[in-house]
């Protein structure tokens, strides 16, 4: 028996939010991604097997993505909520990286989905949290070096 064995987790995440979930299905959890149609953007970061660039052969992916089962889902759609919404209804923890108020103008709120299922978890991975000054916030590569200090440390002292 593994430790999680017994958890459903369904994983609402790019590259921001899937370690979250990897973590989660290698201790046992079933982890259910959810995609929108075309696939999720991690399928388009290499490197790719064989060199073969195609959303089925991201090394990247496939790495964050191990032991988890897939679903395509279009959330513009009332249909596609509606079936997010009878996932969650069976399951015990919703990961969340589509930054702040993305789920509550799709109707899909944590309010939402904790009414038909109280005992819910939600974890909602945002860079800059998901209210406050900065919580609007690209997390570029650029900003995130100079929130976390990194950019005083390279370039000329002169300068």
């Amino acid at each position: 028996m593994s430790i999680l064995g017994d958890y459903r987790v369904i994983e609402l995440a790019d590259e921001r939010g899937q370690l979250a979930g990897s973590v989660l299905a290698s201790l046992g959890a079933e982890v259910i991604t959810v995609e929108p149609p075309g696939g999720s953007r991690s399928r388009t970061l290499g490197p790719f097997a064989d060199d073969v660039v195609s959303p089925d052969t991201s090394l990247w992916h496939w790495s964050y993505n191990r032991g988890k089962k897939s679903i395509v889902l279009d959330l513009d759609t009332a249909d596609d909520r509606n079936k997010l919404l009878a996932l969650t209804d069976g399951a015990d923890i919703v990961i969340e990286a589509y930054g702040p108020g993305v789920l509550d103008t799709l109707g899909l709120s944590y309010e939402v989905m904790s009414e038909r299922n109280p005992a819910l978890i939600h974890l909602s991975i945002s860079a800059f949290g998901d209210e406050g000054p900065k919580a609007l916030w690209e997390a570029t590569d650029l900003t995130i070096m100079a929130s976390g200090g990194q950019m005083s440390l390279a370039g000329d002292l002169d300068r």
